[in-house]
């Protein structure tokens, strides 16, 4: 298949609004996938390419954008696969250069598609939920079938690559298997320990930690950790290889968090940790800079026994028999009543963490799924910023301005730096006022975006600041929900850079 005919469904899925119709058009564009496309072809109609990050600058990508194109045949996916693969492995300005004779050959719409997959901003609402159902309806499996094959391949282009070699006997063949990783079990986000309080269930409440999502495998001598994205991280963290060779059990699935900790014993900030899995070399001097310490909080497998299926508070039993319970079991509590949880809460933020996970005691693990069986809460920050532009919406959204661009003051106070987009938190009657008011303030338009003078101020709660090259301010605000519209403000009275610093708690001068 070539790269025109993916651009070509895409277009459509982003000017369609049903959600069957969207699973028909996904499951079409599937017919026509030979097996060398069919990893490549599924991963790029979810909105997403192979490698999954290439990190190129935004300079870069939009020097590719502005490439004079030449006239030819636009290229097959297998070759932009190739191009991308190679970006990949080159360093630096080199990844423009990598990539320049394959977007010479792309049209302009097509070179903009691409660079919605390589930065994962495609937008057209066909995310790996609709790629599951189509996956089903493509190969006639029942939900159960479905949920028993992507528990154990978690990756829906692998899964319809395997289905399209082998057939549905696959799936038979699939099984948790040690040093293959499974896809972890999500939290839903909760506003606050009342809102959860009001579904009526009986929860453990859990400390919500700032580290990075591991899982650990053993299989006697041998030890694998996975991140939350399923890459092998197992280089990283030799520390976390020799504590699981230390467990009781010589054959498990472990979920958990690797905690980067100071020297007084107090966890460190997340962008501090991450640089413990950046470091390709000085692995050592890292472990020294920035020691970590597992906390676990879930049990999969042991000793050859899937445990997915078992309600968490059975699972978390088995698990206190395997670990150290002082010094790497997540703090846990099951509260008599609300009053108890919103004090196991205030602990955990006095400990330097980010909040509770509040997960209900009879949910089983449910593989990449959200859903009221796990529920997170974190602490929350609120900053003014100004909007720099907006995106038209989608499905429900069609016709009304949606996805803010959002941007702060930076440290003299005299330009404005993105930090970030949200469509979240935005009502029904938001929407209509940014619909009816931004059009006055446009500076220039195009077909998905309408950039505005920076007029209009709006309170974004937000739980971090992390480091992102996406933007020039170097940074972006993870959960950005948009609380209200200020009219009340002027846009000399937003927030700066200084303040976002505060905030994080670590220096954001790197850009």
């Amino acid at each position: 298949m070539r790269f025109k005919a993916l651009v070509n469904y895409s277009t459509r899925l982003k000017k369609t609004s049903s959600r069957n119709a969207k699973v028909e058009m996904i499951v079409d564009f599937m017919r026509n996938l030979n097996e060398d496309e069919a990893v490549i072809g599924v991963t790029y109609i979810s909105g997403k390419i192979v490698q999954g990050k290439i990190n190129i600058s935004w300079k870069g990508l939009n020097e590719l954008y502005d490439i004079r194109s030449k006239p030819t045949r636009t290229p097959e996916l297998t070759e932009v696969n190739s191009y991308l693969e190679k970006a990949n492995r080159a360093r630096g300005r080199e990844k423009v250069g990598v990539l320049s004779p394959l977007f010479r050959r792309l049209s302009k719409l097509e070179r903009k598609h691409l660079i919605a997959l390589i930065v994962g901003e495609t937008q057209q609402g066909a995310g790996e939920g609709l790629g599951k159902m189509a996956v089903a309806e493509f190969f006639g499996l029942s939900n159960e079938e479905m949920e028993r094959a992507y528990l154990q391949k978690p990756d829906i282009a692998e899964l319809f690559y395997l289905l399209l070699k082998r057939g549905k006997r696959v799936i038979d063949d699939l099984g948790i298997r040690i040093l293959s990783p499974v896809k972890p079990m999500l939290a839903q986000i909760a506003e606050s320990l009342d809102d959860v309080y009001a579904e009526g269930d009986e929860f453990a409440l859990e400390h919500k930690l700032d580290g990075i999502r591991i899982q650990v495998h053993r299989q006697g001598g041998e030890v694998k950790i996975f991140s939350r994205h399923l890459k092998d991280i197992t280089n990283h963290f030799p520390e976390l290889v020799q504590s699981a060779r230390k467990l009781p059990a010589s054959k498990f699935i472990l979920d958990g968090e690797a905690i980067g900790v100071d020297k007084k014993g107090r966890p460190v900030p997340f962008q501090v940790l991450a640089r413990r899995t950046t470091r390709k070399k000085n692995i050592l001097k890292m472990q020294q800079n920035v020691p970590v310490i597992p906390q676990y909080f879930d049990v999969l497998y042991v000793s050859g026994e899937d445990l997915t299926g078992k309600p968490y508070a059975e699972r978390v039993e088995i698990l206190r028999d395997m670990v150290d319970k002082k010094n790497h079991l997540a703090a846990r509590l099951v509260p008599i009543g609300k009053k108890e949880a919103k004090v196991f809460y205030e602990q955990s933020l006095n400990r330097g963490n980010e909040g509770v996970v509040v997960k209900l005691l009879e949910s089983e693990y449910r593989p990449g799924k959200r859903g009221k069986y796990w529920f997170k809460i974190k602490k929350s920050y609120t900053v003014d910023c100004v909007i720099l532009a907006a995106e038209w919406g989608h499905g429900r959204r069609r016709g009304l301005l949606s996805n803010l661009h959002l941007g702060v003051l930076d440290e003299t106070r005299t330009k404005y730096l993105m930090v970030g987009k949200t469509f979240k938190g935005l009502t029904d009657k938001m929407l209509q006022w940014l619909t009816d008011n931004l059009p006055r303030y446009c500076v220039h338009e195009n077909e998905w975006t309408v950039y505005v003078k920076p007029m209009v101020v709006v309170e974004v709660a937000f739980n971090e600041v992390q480091k992102s090259p996406k933007y020039e301010s170097g940074v972006a605000l993870r959960f950005a929900r948009v609380k209200a519209i200020r009219s009340d403000k002027s846009v000399a009275e937003i927030n700066t850079m200084v303040d976002l610093e505060k905030i994080s708690k670590v220096s954001l001068n790197s850009r």
